[in-house]
């Protein structure tokens, strides 16, 4: 084996830029690039423009620099200065990718957070290693193979925890009223859920998409067979939060909500191979024939953008909640090595009434964090009003919007956390007393939040440091008066975490959303009728009532 001395071994990724870029100026990968607009020599005089700054920055610099970390500071500086979802993946980011994408991954089957120092688990994934080797929902992970896990943020424990399936991890566990003890479990392929949710509320159904990936279409079509069971008269289709996925997954779920030839989005990009129109195939799905409402928000990006669009464009359903969050691009992977790649903008979507919903967002503002919860004082994005959005048309005629998201047909407020409730949440406090307080009370699927509960959940956050820490910062003391002014938000929180500890996700997932307005007034809109065609007549009241208010408001500050 040959031997490359290490002041040669420092330029050897720019040499490899180098190469690479005259392959790709003379290989197949340049048969695709627009006539005439790429200067070769050009090129490459820029190029060795950049690999001379890269000699000069390693042989000069005051400091030693590494020339790994220099590389992708360059990379990072040229995909900055192109658009918000233009990035480098790292190893990490390119495998976290591929999870999302692939919908699988190779690990123990647990969800995870750092909680009170340690990775602590929320609960383990049913019929996962985890699962059937008893690992519990509260167990904080205090060592990886002998190593203490303390101050380690997910990000640590999910490279440690995470592997090729059939090879073994042991950890430490600490749990509430039993001495440390440790654990080996064998990794295995673990399904990620991209459908977690599908239940009945009264007589409606709802489903709970939470990103879109290569098994989204089946999960989907599953959840709505067993729906189907229950008969329900309209369904609710949940696309908050959720920061999209593969268009492939999108023009699948899109399917099951339109009819055969309907076109469900088309793509335009420098590139003649980026041209591309997808149509629906008709798919043979359950509960088509009921009325569907699709509900989004800001944090609905990208494929939920198309499915939403789809739907409103061809009046398949209406959609309701807040204007979306207006990721109208499509971005391709390219590899760079095993564990690395390029996400590069390649082109613009537009649905099928013709309408770009593209909006430019700053780039710390990009879809790697759309699922995140803002802090309460957090200043909304101001959001572009109905009469400065360009006007398109669905199929029967409807007024849509374009430019900056998709503009539900219904616009519902969403209230948001207090400064107590988000404190209260961030320091996680509601989860760890529940696992506290299981250890010597039975509890069951009936649970309730006692009185006593509570009074010892009141003495519980005196000592919590972080508390008093994030409370700190919206200048609010823990008084009686506040705990009595939250003990309805307390008491539903202990609810949803015991309920989780008992019964898991969804049972947590159900209480947490009683309280939802969004959702109550969609449910509302099923109240008042029964058909599709009447959701739309009430989205054309809504709209007339919105402009006869905006008409008199003009009226009344031009006088």
């Amino acid at each position: 084996m040959k031997i490359i001395p290490d002041n040669i071994r420092k330029f050897l990724p720019i040499t490899v830029v180098l190469i690479t870029a005259m392959i790709l100026l003379t290989g197949p990968a340049a048969c695709d690039a627009p006539a005439g607009k790429i200067d070769r020599r050009e090129f490459l005089e820029s190029l060795k423009i950049l690999g001379s700054v890269y000699e000069r920055v390693m042989y000069n610099y005051v400091d030693e620099v590494d020339a790994e970390e220099l590389l992708e500071a360059g990379i990072k500086g040229m995909t900055d200065y192109l658009d918000e979802h233009t990035a480098y993946l790292p190893p990490s980011f390119y495998e976290d990718l591929q999870v999302k994408t692939d919908g699988e991954f190779g690990g123990l089957g647990i969800s995870i957070n750092t909680r009170d120092h340690f990775p602590t688990v929320i609960s383990p994934i049913e019929g996962t290693p985890a699962f059937f080797m008893g690992i519990q929902g509260g167990d904080q992970i205090v060592e990886v193979e002998g190593e203490s896990a303390y101050d380690f943020t997910t990000q640590d424990a999910i490279e440690l925890l995470r592997g090729e399936p059939g090879t073994e991890v042991t950890i430490t566990i600490a749990r509430e009223g039993v001495e440390d003890f440790e654990v080996t479990i064998e990794r295995a392929i673990i399904k990620v859920e991209s459908v977690p949710y599908a239940f009945m509320m009264d007589d409606i159904g709802y489903i709970r998409i939470q990103n879109f990936s290569r098994t989204t279409a089946d999960e989907l079509h599953t959840k709505l067979d067993e729906l189907a069971v229950e008969k329900p008269r309209g369904l609710i289709l949940d696309l908050r939060f959720n920061p999209g996925g593969l268009l492939s997954a999108a023009c699948e779920v899109s399917d099951m909500f339109l009819e055969p030839k309907d076109l469900i989005v088309y793509t335009k990009g420098r590139l003649q191979s980026q041209n591309v129109q997808y149509f629906s195939e008709g798919s043979n799905v359950q509960l088509s024939d009921i009325p569907v409402i699709v509900m989004v928000n800001g944090s609905s990006a990208s494929a939920s953008e198309i499915v939403a669009a789809a739907i409103q464009d061809h009046d398949t359903g209406l959609v309701v909640g807040k204007t979306s969050f207006g990721k109208g691009s499509v971005q391709s992977v390219f590899r760079l090595s095993e564990d690395q790649a390029l996400k590069l903008t390649t082109a613009k979507y537009y649905t099928p009434s013709g309408r770009s919903i593209h909006k430019d967002h700053l780039k710390e503002d990009s879809d790697f964090d759309l699922t995140a919860f803002g802090k309460p004082e957090d200043d909304e994005v101001e959001e572009v009003s109905r009469e400065d959005k360009e006007i398109f048309h669905t199929d029967s005629g409807r007024i849509v919007y374009g430019g900056g998201g998709v503009t539900p047909d219904i616009e519902i407020e969403q209230s948001i956390m207090s400064e107590f409730e988000f404190a209260l949440e961030r320091d996680t406090a509601l989860f760890r007393f529940a696992h506290i307080w299981a250890v010597d009370h039975d509890v069951d699927s009936n649970f309730t939040t006692s009185n006593e509960m509570l009074s010892a959940f009141n003495e519980f956050l005196v000592d919590r440091e972080k508390l008093a820490e994030y409370l700190e910062v919206y200048e609010i003391a823990m008084t009686d008066s506040l705990l009595q002014a939250n003990d309805e938000f307390m008491r539903r929180g202990l609810r949803r975490e015991m309920l989780r500890k008992i019964d898991g996700a969804e049972a947590a997932y159900m209480v947490a959303i009683e309280k939802d307005e969004q959702l109550i007034e969609t449910l509302e809109l099923f109240k008042q009728t029964s058909s599709l065609d009447g959701l739309l007549a009430l989205a054309a009241q809504w709209e007339a009532d919105r402009v006869s208010k905006a008409e008199a408001e003009s009226s009344d500050d031009s006088k």
